[in-house]
């Protein structure tokens, strides 16, 4: 039996697991970004909501009914994420360098909007530059960029 053919078998006869789910589609990863970057403290707060949806709006210029459905279906695909790979790798298939720039400025907004970077804030931010393709020198030089460009005087 060939490798192909005893994986096949092997496949069909132990399963595959739960099914996988579907890459978003690339405005959904972006908003699903955000949701995850307010929810890594453990609460989603008032300025964080009202940046994340801000920054949504502008971003895919959308209506109020729009925001709203985008927001839903970003929390629903949040609550059954296990990790960053799914809604980065969407992220970093569709856009240009410059674009996911942006995506990571975003993530930055969301996470100084309480004012305060904390250690798991600053981990993720960092872990979600580099599945974007920006190292660790690029995301601290976004980061900064940011902080100064928001006034932001606490740097994690």
């Amino acid at each position: 039996m060939s490798a192909p053919m005893f994986f096949q078998k092997l496949t069909s006869l132990l399963g595959t697991g739960a099914p996988r789910a579907s890459k978003p589609d690339v405005k959904t990863a972006v908003a699903e970004l955000l949701v995850t970057a307010s929810l890594i403290d453990g609460h989603m707060d008032d300025q964080e909501i009202a940046v994340r949806d801000r920054l949504l709006k502008d971003k895919f210029d959308l209506d109020d009914a729009g925001l709203a459905k985008l927001n839903s279906d970003a929390q629903e695909a949040n609550q059954n994420a296990i990790d960053y790979y799914r809604f980065t790798s969407t992220i970093k298939d569709a856009y240009d360098r410059e674009q996911r720039e942006t995506v990571v400025e975003m993530l930055c907004e969301i996470i100084l909007a309480d004012g305060r970077i904390d250690e798991d804030e600053m981990n993720m931010g960092w872990r979600i530059a580099g599945l974007l393709g920006f190292d660790n020198r690029e995301w601290v030089m976004i980061r900064k960029r940011v902080e100064d460009r928001i006034g932001n005087s606490n740097r994690g």
